[in-house]
């Protein structure tokens, strides 16, 4: 197949996919492109901590259990309450900005 007829098909490829498109119930049109449903499935990262700062975040993740009576205490609990209160707090957003800022050099 040549490079121009496998542009040209792209175009009708295209147009079929839209066509097949989960239409609205309501309106029986098909959403528009980057207007569908927000994802809501969680997104999972991964950070690479080095012994020390592992050995740290360990302690203070039992220490958070402790002083919550939580037995058993995720690392994520601790990660998204830092979350949560960085978005709430602009005085800590910026002690992290310059934590980042002394700690370029590291990453």
């Amino acid at each position: 197949m040549s490079a121009a007829r496998r542009s040209a098909s792209s175009t009708d490829r295209f147009k079929a996919a839209a066509s097949s498109r989960r239409r609205d119930a309501e309106t029986g049109q098909a959403p528009e492109r980057g207007k569908t449903a927000r994802r809501s499935k969680p997104v999972r990262i991964t950070v690479d901590l080095d012994p020390a700062d592992y050995r740290q975040m360990k302690r203070l993740v039992d220490a958070l259990a402790d002083g919550t009576d939580i037995p058993t205490l995720a690392h994520s609990v601790m990660w998204r309450a830092l979350l949560h209160l960085a978005a709430d707090d602009e005085q800590l957003l910026e002690r992290v900005a310059e934590q980042i800022l002394a700690d370029r050099d590291e990453y």
